[in-house]
């Protein structure tokens, strides 16, 4: 008696190779959710970056002093933090304007302080620097996020 030869796959072949395949999709599909809260991620930092830059840019245009009275400040202290949350002024309004709709509980934070010789500053109006720092925050999901851009204004 000769028996014939049986061809194909036994059913377990077949039950472990489609399990392998459903293993490798499951990984490939979450490394694509990955993969795009990450594109979200940094199109978010990106647009936050571009807010600070514009907000440097537009003090940049401004003369030394007005950096810091523009914000209605007399110029005597060493230092002044702006908050586009609470600071009244048209440019603050106008950058906490532009913060918002971007960035999800978003807005900006102006550092100005005054650098002199020697290690300690003079009164800002005295001063002929001031370190502007802007930080511009949000919240990302559970996690807040921050982007920091400056420049030293003479």
């Amino acid at each position: 008696m000769h028996r014939n030869a049986e061809r194909g796959f036994s059913l377990v072949e077949v039950v472990i190779a489609l399990g392998l395949l459903a293993g490798v999709l499951i990984s490939i599909s979450g490394l694509f959710v990955i993969g795009a809260k990450q594109v979200q991620s940094g199109k978010t930092s990106s647009e936050a970056v571009a807010i600070g830059r514009t907000i440097l840019e537009e003090m940049n245009r401004w003369s030394l002093h007005q950096s810091y009275q523009v914000f209605g400040y007399d110029g005597t202290a060493t230092s002044y933090s702006v908050d586009t949350r609470t600071n009244t002024t048209a440019e603050a309004v106008r950058w906490q304007a532009a913060v918002a709709p971007s960035l999800v509980n978003g807005y900006a934070m102006v550092q100005l302080q005054s650098l002199g010789p020697g290690g300690t500053p003079p009164a800002m109006n005295a001063s002929r620097a001031i370190r502007v720092l802007v930080t511009v925050n949000w919240d990302e999901g559970p996690r807040h996020r921050t982007v920091q851009v400056g420049t030293v204004r003479m």
